[in-house]
């Protein structure tokens, strides 16, 4: 009796433990499962150029969603557009430019460079007579006042030391009007983004040099100084899923995400074959030099007038 009775306590102890331990392990279940299910959400503005192709990637392929983000991607025509949906508060960020961004801090906002995004402009003509940039002195070239394509084309000539004060120039806001009248010998040469640079190239338009192998930077993307603050995982989660983008871009043929260019950008069959895409990276940080520059003409141009340091500019986000 003694034996059994001490059994039976033994076998007691024993089933209190492996209840514990039982009820224990669903505890910390539930703990990550909560963490998990954490709502995260971000407005992000783009416009329909190749600098966003990764981020159209992964919103198609549900890159963000598996990072528990919940990305409202808004994509805008004109930068007016983006600009006053970002100043009225209804974006989190936006893939932009520096001369825009200069505009911003100009005005007030408060928004921080977290990376460097994979833009490209290019110079166009169709000038037979003009063989490289130096061959622009007193030519004519279209071009939209105040904006990134006519600071990268400034700074594109300086790189060659031409003085841009020798080059003459025309303003023309609409980007297939400048094309017409290069293709037509009414305009020298213009600046243009993709997919305009295919398509000219398409029709005969020859490129005296691009941002990309020139190593001129302007396009980023820019989030407000309160999103960084108060909302810093979902931003962190746009990233993770513009990485996979970018893998899914590097990993793949043309082929399949065409669809992608042809529905946001605006690539047409017709150019297919002649598409030349920049070469997609992780999301960096901008190189100080770059913003220093760009805000330094901007200030010659009267745009910006206050002092800077890019350090108050660059966000450490992506260092962190």
């Amino acid at each position: 009796m003694k034996k059994s009775t001490v059994l039976l306590g033994l076998l007691a102890a024993v089933s209190v433990v492996l209840v514990s331990c039982g009820t224990e392990k669903p505890a910390k279940e539930s703990t990550k499962d909560k963490k998990e299910e954490k709502n995260l959400s971000l407005s992000v503005g783009t416009m329909p150029a190749v600098d966003s192709l990764p981020v159209y990637i992964a919103d198609k392929k549900g890159f963000f969603k598996e990072e528990g983000l919940d990305l409202d991607l808004q994509s805008f025509k004109s930068p007016k557009d983006r600009d006053a949906a970002l100043s009225s508060g209804n974006l989190d960020g936006a893939n932009t430019d520096l001369i825009a961004l200069s505009t911003y801090l100009q005005g007030g906002m408060d928004v921080k460079v977290v990376s460097q995004s994979i833009g490209n402009f290019s110079i166009l003509t169709g000038n037979d007579e003009i063989k490289n940039l130096a061959d622009l002195e007193g030519k004519k070239v279209g071009h939209l006042k105040n904006q990134a394509p006519y600071y990268f084309l400034n700074e594109a000539l300086k790189k060659e030391n031409i003085d841009p004060s020798k080059v003459g120039y025309e303003e023309v806001p609409q980007i297939p009007v400048r094309i017409e009248l290069v293709k037509n010998q009414k305009l020298d040469a213009t600046v243009v983004p993709e997919p305009f640079r295919t398509i000219g190239l398409s029709s005969g338009l020859k490129e005296l040099g691009n941002s990309s192998e020139m190593g001129i930077h302007a396009t980023v993307f820019g989030f407000t100084a309160e999103s960084l603050k108060d909302n810093k995982e979902a931003v962190e989660a746009f990233y993770r899923g513009y990485n996979k983008g970018v893998d899914y871009i590097n990993e793949h043929k043309l082929d399949d995400y065409y669809d992608v260019l042809k529905e946001k950008i605006g690539f047409t069959d017709e150019i297919k074959d002649q598409v030349k895409l920049p070469e997609y990276t992780h999301a960096k940080q901008i190189e100080e030099e770059q913003l220093t520059n760009a805000f330094n003409w901007s200030e010659e141009q009267g745009i910006y007038k206050k002092e800077f340091k890019a350090s108050d500019i660059l966000s450490p986000l992506l260092k962190d």
